[in-house]
């Protein structure tokens, strides 16, 4: 999910005479919506999606034009499952302002958890056509076009979103999962290492790694990779992972590594 924006406005050339009233009342709408979007942000920042959606329509309702504000609403519905409802107030965003790229990523991301999948590619192409860097949205469609079965093409994009951010991890772990899919098994540990080298506490390339040492029948490489899942005592999702490779590493169960 794309970061919830922060806006911050720097305002100027405002006058006190009396003829700029109706242009102050309009300022001061302005900057009321747009504490009100910050509110919204911090709220759901910590924790409190429900709340923060009050603050976002609040801000809408004083301007419907508000495109930062419609996105984090969407943001938000995204985050609660809300996904048709992202999509409404993504298109208003989208009306207001064309070219938001973060808006047409959040789309996809909507229609990838409706398993809408072409709809997402077109979504992140769109969202990519605008902002050619954009190495969420590349990864993102790398994912999408994964769940079309359309793999060459997913491990275009992998490839794609770690040339525009050599240190992206996800990227680096579905690119490792791409492969080990293809058949490349020993090409993809490479991208499991990296994975696991920029983000070191993350559970998931650590986990993938054991099942590649297990399919390559290196029993103590596995257990290496156990070890250290099981050294992150404060992450459920270790615990879980960990004890998953245990039955392939002592129990002899098949595994298959994964994007999450």
């Amino acid at each position: 999910m794309k970061t919830i924006i922060v806006v911050t406005v720097l305002l100027i050339g405002l006058t006190q005479s009396v003829n700029a009233q109706p242009a102050l009342k309009g300022v001061k709408d302005e900057v009321t919506a747009i504490a009100l979007n910050e509110q919204g942000v911090e709220e759901f920042q910590s924790g409190e999606a429900v709340t923060a959606i009050e603050f976002f329509k609040r801000a809408i309702a004083i301007n419907p034009q508000f495109t930062e504000a419609l996105n984090n609403l969407g943001v938000t519905y995204n985050a609660l499952g809300r996904y048709d409802e992202a999509l409404i107030v993504l298109a208003r965003a989208l009306k207001v302002k064309p070219d938001y790229a973060e808006a047409y990523y959040d789309m996809g991301f909507s229609y990838l958890k409706l398993q809408e999948h072409a709809k997402a590619v077109d979504a992140f192409q769109q969202a990519i056509r605008l902002k050619p860097d954009f190495s969420e949205a590349i990864n993102s469609l790398g994912v999408a076009y994964d769940n079309m079965g359309k793999r060459t093409e997913a491990i275009k994009a992998y490839e794609s979103a770690i040339g525009s951010r050599p240190g992206y991890s996800e990227a680096h772990n579905n690119l490792g999962v791409a492969l080990t899919e293809a058949g490349r098994e020993e090409e993809a540990v490479k991208f499991f290492l990296k994975a696991s080298e920029f983000k070191p506490n993350w559970a998931l390339p650590l986990y993938n790694l054991g099942v590649s040492f297990l399919q390559r029948n290196d029993r103590t490489s596995a257990l290496v990779q156990y070890r250290m899942l099981k050294s992150l005592t404060d992450d459920d999702s270790a615990t879980r992972l960990a004890d998953k490779l245990y039955t392939g590493i002592y129990k002899g169960k098949v595994l298959v590594v994964a994007k999450k």
